[in-house]
């Protein structure tokens, strides 16, 4: 089996979307179908089931499916073996990082790999979640950055490598813009602007409000963009919750307020593949540095 065709496969099994898998791994839609029917002429089955114009897996594309993973992980890691055995191990990095993150984290980290490693070759995804959850698993992504948590499982390994805090923003006249910092008990009347149900950022909000006695926070609205809630609150629709290093605050016309008691950070997680390329170990040692960098500003 072509290995090319194996890894297309692999994302059109988990979007069971030509377009979208198209998207995520920067080839044209007409590309993706031509590796996917070259892929089941060469197995001589059907992979997907395309009734009524919606694909999905038959029971020999789930049965090769099972199989993807390990086998895309292991000619990675059998292509570093035999580089490290010639003297020339991987010096290339694919990283994935949710927004946030690739705006107002990466570049200090990479910044810094590249100064001690100016060999290694980058190439940065910015994506949701679960996108690069799916992106690490199957081998596109050797490394990704997000907010929360993940359980390790085959294959991927996931440590927390920071808390970053969370802060309250209300517009600039509202009575909280000169408080020292603020929690639950202080906003019980405030409507709050929220990302939707699911997403990693709602999931900080709630977290917030875990330990709150009083009943659930107002939602005055939902919003897919956290910029675009930034954008809201200097309006006066309502307030919000989100990670102080959020780069819309940067130039916001807003007051922000730190968040305390329970909740009141998140935490920074990277994931990897096992075992890891070795550029990862490069992107370990710069995000430490980054990370000490920051405590000693504070």
């Amino acid at each position: 089996m072509d290995l090319k065709r194996l890894k297309t496969f692999a994302r059109v099994a988990r979007t069971l979307n030509l377009s979208e898998a198209a998207r995520q791994i920067h080839r044209t839609q007409s590309s993706v179908t031509e590796q996917i029917q070259a892929l089941e002429a060469d197995l001589g089955v059907a992979l997907f089931d395309r009734a009524n114009r919606k694909l999905a897996l038959t029971a020999a594309g789930a049965c090769l499916l099972a199989y993807a993973d390990r086998l895309i992980g292991l000619a990675d890691e059998a292509r570093d073996a035999v580089l490290a055995a010639a003297g020339n191990a991987s010096r290339t990095l694919d990283v994935g990082g949710i927004e946030t993150l690739a705006v107002a984290f990466l570049p200090d980290v990479l910044a810094r790999m590249a100064a001690i490693h100016p060999d290694i070759a980058v190439r940065v995804t910015v994506a949701q979640t679960s996108a690069l959850h799916a992106q690490v698993k199957d081998g596109t992504l050797d490394a990704a950055l997000f907010f929360g948590t993940r359980t390790a499982s085959d294959g991927i390994a996931c440590s927390v490598i920071a808390q970053a805090p969370l802060v309250l923003i209300v517009p600039s006249e509202h009575p909280l813009a000169a408080r020292a910092s603020a929690g639950h008990e202080d906003v019980a009347h405030e409507r709050f602007l929220v990302t939707a149900s699911g997403c990693g950022y709602r999931r900080m909000f709630e977290a917030a409000f875990r330990s709150r006695v009083a009943g659930e926070p107002v939602i005055a609205a939902e919003c897919d963009s956290v910029a675009a809630i930034v954008k809201l609150v200097e309006r006066g629709l309502g307030c919000a919750i989100v990670p102080r290093m959020v780069p819309a605050l940067a130039d916001a016309r807003v007051a922000i307020v730190p968040w305390h008691g329970e909740g009141a950070t998140v935490p920074v997680s990277l994931a990897h593949r096992l075992p890891a390329p070795a550029a990862v170990a490069a992107l370990h040692e710069a995000l430490h540095e980054a990370m000490a960098a920051v405590e000693m500003q504070h």
